[in-house]
């Protein structure tokens, strides 16, 4: 036990046996020798003046030393005693540091997203940090390469996206569907809703993103899936790019409801859906995560945080 061996009880003049050390008896020691006194002791630790007396007789036993002896009216440490006095108080302050429930608290919060869902996350998490571990470093990673890897060797701490499987070792907790919306230009054809979601491969479709990586086991960002099929497809850096390209060309794009809607507020885009039951399929995410991570508060908080952010007022 790291507490005790702070003592050093291997430099006494016999050997103890820690699987019978009663670290009861640490405490009482303590308060032997700050009080040097049986009957302060006693008071200090609300034991009674016998039990004290009992616990000092069994400590010199273990240490084959007087510890305290009587000087006229008075107890004075024996020299072993003196040297006991900055271990034991080390050997308890490590105690208590095992013990403790206290939130180690992160140098570095580093979370991986795609730019569409960090429009909606980044102030709050960022006001998160502020506020419950405020010498925390918050990185929002805008992108999703290498994430496994990366949460596996300590680069990241949390990433969004979706994954086909993630190995042993990983959590990943899958948000509810998110409803999508299509996003064009005012004034754009399919914008009155009166065209069907599998026709509007006819114009112009939108991918965000450089990497086209969805092999089995990488985590990726999930909009393949309500792209519309068909036609032609453009590739863009970043989901402003994305935006404005909407604006001066037929082009459609569709994202998860809450990102389409804070877009076509700043980007003055339309929203719709396509025609009833033309099947405008929904948006699905995950939280990834390391297993050591799993019982963190700071991370769990985190963790609910982009839950409810993600999922505010479509659910």
């Amino acid at each position: 036990m790291s507490a005790v061996s702070a003592l050093k009880i291997d430099d006494l003049d016999h050997t103890l046996d820690l699987s019978g050390f009663d670290l009861n008896l640490l405490l009482i020691l303590s308060a032997l020798l700050r009080c040097r006194n049986i009957t302060q002791a006693g008071i200090e630790m609300q034991l009674s003046q016998p039990t004290v007396s009992r616990a000092l007789a069994r400590l010199r036993e273990q240490f084959n030393d007087e510890l305290l002896v009587r000087d006229q009216r008075s107890f004075e440490l024996t020299p072993l005693a003196k040297t006991l006095v900055p271990k034991v108080e080390a050997a308890l302050e490590n105690i208590k540091e095992i013990f403790s429930r206290r939130i180690p608290t992160p140098e570095r919060f580093a979370l991986a997203m795609p730019d569409y869902l960090a429009l909606l996350l980044v102030k709050n998490l960022s006001g998160y940090f502020r506020e419950v571990s405020p010498t925390t470093v918050f990185l929002p990673i805008l992108g999703l390469s290498d994430v496994l890897a990366q949460l596996e060797g300590g680069q990241l701490d949390l990433a969004i996206g979706v994954a086909d499987d993630t190995p042993s070792g990983f959590f990943c907790r899958s948000l509810p569907a998110i409803p999508s919306l299509c996003l064009s230009r005012k004034g754009h054809a399919a914008a009155e809703g009166h065209i069907a979601y599998k026709d509007l491969g006819k114009f112009l479709t939108i991918r965000i993103g450089s990497s086209h990586n969805t092999a089995f086991g990488e985590v990726y960002d999930g909009l393949k899936e309500l792209r519309p099929r068909g036609g032609e497809t453009v590739t863009v850096p970043d989901i402003h790019t994305a935006a404005r390209l909407a604006q001066d060309t037929d082009a459609v794009l569709v994202l998860p409801a809450p990102s389409a809607i804070y877009i076509a507020s700043r980007y003055q885009l339309e929203t719709y859906t396509p025609r009833k039951g033309a099947g405008l399929p929904s948006y699905r995410v995950s939280l990834i995560w390391h297993e050591r991570w799993n019982r963190n508060g700071i991370h769990a908080g985190v963790r609910s945080i982009i839950a409810a952010h993600i999922l505010e007022g479509v659910t």
